[in-house]
C-alpha cells in the first residue's frame, strides 16, 4: 500500500522537495492512517509534516475523545498538531445550511488558514470515497465532470490515499498495530452517503468483486476525457469572452459550449445547476432573457451573451430580502411567517432546509422564472401557471422563494419538488402567509 500511496504522490505532481504538508486528521482510520504513512515517507519525500484537527463540537464527548486522540497520537510521533473547536451546530443554525455543508466548509476554511498559500494540505479521501462520490452525483444527477469524483489534486489540496481503498487502509493500520476512533454517526444510515457506503457499494462488490479495480480504472479515463474538453472550453473562453461578454459561442459544438457558460457563470459569482447552463445554452443562438439567480439576469441578443443586474427593488416596488425566522413582510399589510416545526401536516408547504442551496431570498415575482412542483416530472412556466390559476387582482402580491439554484417555494402552489420533506427530514420550515393585525395567519 506504501508503494501504491508513494506512486499517487509522483504520478499527480502533488509534493515537492521541501514542501510543507498539513494533514486533516479527525482521528478515524483514513486520517490516522494518511499521518502514519505520511511521517514514515517524510524523509524520502524530504517535507516537514504537521497536522490540524477540527473539533467540531456536534457529537458532545465523543468529539472531545477524538480531540485528544489525535492529540495523544501526535505527540507519540512527535508530529505538531494545530485543533481548532468550532461550534458547527451554532454556525449552521445561523447561516440556514445543513451541519454536513457548514462542517466541510468550516474544515477547508481553518486548514487553509493554518497551512498558508505556500503550503500544502493532504486530505484521507481514499478510493471508496471517490466511488461513493460519484455514485452520489449521479443520483443527484450530473455531467462528465460529477463523474469524475474527487480529484487527486485540487490548488494546495492533495489526496494521496486517492487510488487505495478503505479496506486496505483498515489492514494497514491493523498490521502496524495501529488503532483509530470511530465516528458514531457513520455507522448510521440517516445520511446519503451513509446509505451509498452500507448498501450499495455491498451490492456492486457482490455483483463484481473487482468493482474498485474496475472503478479506478473507468474514472482514470473519465478524467482524461475530462481535462480535454477543459482545455478546449478554456481556450473556447479565452477567444469569445470579451469585455465580460460571451460573443458567437453559438458557433462552437455544444458541449463546449456548456463548459464556458459554467465557467462564464461562476467568474460572475453566479450558482450553477444542469438547467441554468442549459437554459442559457439554447437562447446562445438567438434573442431571449432568463432569471439566472436573484436579481441577475442573462440578456441574449445578436449573437452575444451578457449579464444584466437589476436593482434589489423587484417591478412592484417591494424588496427581495433574505429570508428570516419568524414574520417578513415585503407587501403592505401581509406577513410572509417561516417557522421551523416537526410536523409533517400540509406537506406542500413545508420546505427541507437540508436540501436548500445557499440562502433563501423572499421576493416577488421575477421574470422567466420556473419551478418544479411537488410530484411533477417536468419544470413549469410561473407565467403559465400564474395566468391559468391566479386571478387577475391577486397576482401583482405572490410571495416566492429562492435560493442558489432558483425557486424552491410558490405562493399558492408550494414547495419545489427538490426541497420537499421527507420521512428523515430533520430541519423542515413551515410557511404560512396571513394579513398583519389578523387574529391568525391564513395557511395556504
Amino acid at each position: 500500500m506504501t508503494e501504491t500511496v508513494i506512486n499517487t504522490i509522483k504520478e499527480y505532481n502533488m509534493i515537492k522537495k521541501g514542501d510543507r504538508v498539513t494533514a486533516a486528521l479527525s482521528g478515524g482510520a483514513d486520517s490516522i492512517c494518511l499521518l502514519h504513512i505520511l511521517n514514515k515517507l517524510k524523509e524520502e519525500l524530504e517535507i516537514s509534516l504537521d497536522a490540524v484537527h477540527i473539533n467540531h463540537c456536534i457529537r458532545g464527548e465523543e468529539s472531545d475523545r477524538d480531540e485528544e486522540f489525535c492529540r495523544s497520537f501526535c505527540e507519540r510521533l512527535g508530529i505538531p498538531l494545530k485543533i481548532y473547536r468550532v461550534d458547527i451546530p451554532r454556525v449552521a443554525e445561523n447561516s440556514g445550511r445543513s451541519l454536513e455543508e457548514t462542517a466541510r466548509d468550516k474544515r477547508y476554511e481553518k486548514l487553509l488558514e493554518w497551512a498558508g498559500k505556500d503550503g500544502r494540505i493532504a486530505t484521507a479521501h481514499t478510493l471508496s470515497d471517490n466511488a461513493e462520490t460519484v455514485i452520489l452525483n449521479l443520483i443527484r444527477g450530473t455531467g462528465l465532470k460529477g463523474l469524475c469524483g474527487i480529484p487527486p489534486v485540487r490548488g494546495s489540496i492533495i489526496r494521496p490515499l486517492i487510488g487505495v481503498t478503505r479496506l486496505q487502509v483498515e489492514q494497514y493500520l491493523k498490521d502496524c498495530g495501529q488503532d483509530y476512533v470511530t465516528d458514531s454517526t457513520n455507522l448510521s444510515d440517516d445520511y446519503t452517503r451513509n446509505k451509498i457506503r452500507h448498501n450499495i457499494i455491498p451490492v456492486m462488490l457482490d455483483i463484481n468483486n473487482g468493482f474498485y479495480k474496475s472503478f479506478f480504472n473507468s474514472n482514470k479515463a473519465l478524467i482524461s476525457e475530462n481535462k480535454f474538453i477543459e482545455s478546449q472550453a478554456e481556450e473556447c473562453y479565452k477567444s469569445c469572452c470579451i469585455n465580460n461578454t460571451l460573443k458567437n459561442i453559438s458557433k462552437y459544438n455544444h458541449f463546449i459550449q456548456k463548459r464556458v457558460i459554467l465557467k462564464y457563470l461562476k467568474e460572475n459569482g453566479l450558482p450553477v445547476s444542469y438547467e441554468k447552463i442549459s437554459r442559457t445554452a439554447e437562447i446562445a443562438d438567438k434573442k431571449g432573457k432568463i432569471n439566472i439567480s436573484g436579481n441577475a439576469f442573462i440578456i441574449s441578443e445578436n449573437g452575444n451573451i451578457y449579464i444584466e443586474k437589476k436593482s434589489d427593488v423587484v417591478d412592484n416596488g417591494d424588496k427581495a430580502i433574505p429570508l428570516k425566522i419568524g414574520n417578513n413582510s415585503i407587501f403592505k399589510n401581509i406577513i410572509f411567517n417561516a417557522e421551523l416545526t416537526d410536523s409533517f401536516d400540509d406537506k406542500k408547504n413545508l420546505i427541507d432546509t437540508d436540501k436548500v442551496s445557499g440562502k433563501i431570498i423572499l421576493h416577488s415575482r421575477r421574470y422567466g422564472d420556473r419551478i418544479k412542483l411537488i410530484g411533477r416530472n417536468f419544470t413549469s412556466s410561473v407565467k403559465k401557471l400564474i395566468n391559468e390559476n391566479i386571478p387577475r387582482e391577486k397576482r401583482s402580491v405572490l410571495h416566492f422563494l429562492s435560493d442558489d439554484e432558483g425557486l424552491i417555494f410558490m405562493e399558492g402552489f408550494g414547495a419545489a419538488d427538490r426541497v420537499k420533506v421527507a420521512e428523515n427530514s430533520k430541519k423542515i420550515l413551515k410557511i404560512t402567509i396571513g394579513q398583519k393585525n389578523a387574529n391568525k395567519n391564513l395557511t395556504l
